[in-house]
C-alpha cells in the first residue's frame, strides 16, 4: 500500500541562538504494509535526515526531527498522474502563514 506521510523539522542555530527557528514540512510517499508500517518507517527516515552544517557567520545550524503529522493512506489503483497525496483543511491564520511570502532577513 502507499502512504503519503508529513514529517515535521525544527532548525535551532547555535551558539548565538540567531533568528527564531525555521520550520520544514516535508511530505514523502511511501511503500508500507499498514499504516503502523508506514509510520515507523517515516520515523528512521526522519531521523536518518537529521543533521547539522555551519552558516556564514560560523554559527551551526542544526535540524531537528519533531514529530510525524500525518499519515494518509493513498489508492494505489489511482496512482496516475495528478494523483493527490496529501491533503489537510487549514484555520484562517494557517492559510495566511502559506501566503506570506517567506523573509529571508
Amino acid at each position: 500500500m502507499w502512504f503519503s506521510v508529513s514529517f515535521l523539522y525544527r532548525s535551532m542555530r547555535t551558539p548565538d541562538g540567531g533568528k527564531e527557528p525555521l520550520w520544514l514540512e516535508s511530505i514523502r510517499l511511501l511503500d508500507a504494509l499498514s499504516e503502523e508500517d508506514a509510520e515507523a518507517q517515516a520515523k528512521q527516515i526522519a531521523r536518518s535526515d537529521e543533521h547539522s552544517y555551519e552558516v556564514d557567520s560560523g554559527a551551526t545550524v542544526t535540524w531537528t526531527f519533531v514529530s510525524i503529522e500525518r499519515v494518509f493512506q493513498i489508492d494505489s489503483r489511482d496512482l496516475t498522474s495528478g494523483t493527490e497525496v496529501f491533503s489537510r483543511f487549514l484555520r484562517s491564520s494557517e492559510a495566511e502563514s502559506l501566503l506570506r511570502p517567506f523573509d529571508d532577513d
